[in-house]
């Protein structure tokens, strides 16, 4: 009997050989034919979970920072003096920016005789955010419950960008508000100046450094468009993409919102006095002043039961030297101020508000109506004539 060596054996061997290496290289095949499916139906179907069924938390921790940037932040732009604005001629839903940025209708720049123009100033609680419609904000609410009580000629313009501290509405009015020939600026600022507090004591700053950075838009590595590797990584920690304008626009080393601290927060606010919020309030004063603008302030008002980072004693205690503040310098220098945070209900109206700090659509009507009630009781603007007319909104 010839050995398994012989070679006629091995001849006979050949075909079988050749047979099982196909058999192997076809299982190979049909495994890696099979993994690329498994992993593009995976693909796909982890953008249509992140792109139409998750919701904006989980959105903005998955999707890439292209798809972030459509849905969230393309209402805003890049400026060379207050380091970002609301983007002109945005559109979406019910918000819109005129060509200036502006929330709400188009206006003229230069007023029409006989008008008399009020632009609201401050941050996302005037810009009205959280009320999708322009015509439910409390400027546009303001300017309706005015035109109601006589003041026909009456036009409020919203001039409020989610964000805006105290030093960028020293800027907006100095660099574009005083540009629309405003009769009245209302200033409406007090919790983004507690953020700008909570840094750390050696950065806190007059020009806000400690707190602000430079807009500036990051460019993931090219991986992270692929959602599978993108989803990973992030559950993993190893990657991270801006999700807010905070993102943007913010020092990723403050203790604003939770971030932890190294100390209490009670105790940096403690050293980081509200010197510069008192001084930015100042400055508005005067530049209005010079400008022959009549200024008023408002304190902050907000909901002390919501489910809101305002439930930290440190944002309770900031805000209340801020409106402290507001309440001092208006009895100084003779401006008039409207206690906000003592005439907005709360427990009594929790419909009023989206959360602790931005009213809803109900409550921004109820908020233009204060407002627009102190301002006819003060005597802030000249009388006029009851004109029917102009009774309703024409927004």
């Amino acid at each position: 009997m010839p050995s398994i060596d012989h070679p006629s054996i091995k001849e006979e061997q050949k075909p079988a050989r050749r047979w099982i290496r196909r058999l192997r290289l076809g299982a190979v095949m049909r495994v890696f034919v099979i993994a690329v499916i498994t992993l593009a139906l995976l693909e796909i179907s982890i953008n249509i979970w992140i792109n139409h069924f998750a919701d904006k938390q989980t959105f903005q921790q998955f999707a890439t920072f292209d798809d972030v940037l459509e849905r969230y932040l393309l209402r805003f732009k890049e400026h060379p003096y207050l380091n970002y604005m609301n983007a002109p001629k945005y559109k979406k839903n019910g918000t819109r920016h005129d060509k200036r940025g502006y929330r709400g209708p188009r206006f003229s720049k230069h007023k029409a005789p006989g008008a008399f123009r009020i632009v609201a100033i401050g941050g996302s609680t005037t810009y009205t955010e959280f009320v999708d419609d322009d015509r439910d904000t409390y400027p546009a609410q303001l300017q309706k419950r005015l035109r109601k009580l006589g003041y026909a000629k009456i036009e409020v313009i919203n001039a409020g960008a989610p964000g805006y501290t105290s030093w960028e509405s020293l800027i907006n009015l100095e660099f574009r508000v005083l540009d629309l020939e405003p009769d009245m600026v209302i200033n409406y600022d007090a919790l983004n100046d507690v953020h700008a507090r909570l840094v750390d004591p050696d950065h806190y700053r007059g020009d806000n450094t400690g707190y602000r950075r430079q807009w500036k838009i990051p460019r993931p590595p090219c991986y992270e468009q692929v959602a599978t590797v993108r989803v990973l990584l992030r559950l993993l920690g190893r990657s991270k993409t801006a999700t807010d304008l905070h993102d943007l626009t913010t020092r990723t080393d403050t203790y604003r919102y939770k971030n932890r601290a190294p100390t209490p927060k009670a105790e940096i606010l403690k050293r980081n006095l509200p010197t510069y919020f008192e001084r930015n309030l100042k400055s508005m004063i005067a530049v209005a002043k010079i400008n022959n603008v009549q200024i008023m302030f408002a304190t902050f008002a907000y909901h002390p039961k919501k489910n809101d980072y305002l439930n930290a004693d440190c944002y309770r205690k900031g805000i209340a030297e801020h409106n402290q503040i507001i309440r001092n310098l208006a009895a100084e220098y003779n401006v008039p101020v409207f206690d906000f945070a003592a005439k907005m209900p709360t427990l009594t109206c929790p419909k009023c508000w989206h959360d602790g700090r931005h009213v809803s659509k109900k409550g921004a009507a109820l908020q233009g109506k204060l407002f627009a009630d102190f301002i006819d009781q003060q005597d802030l603007i000249p009388r006029e004539s009851p004109s029917e007319e102009q009774e309703t909104d024409d927004l």
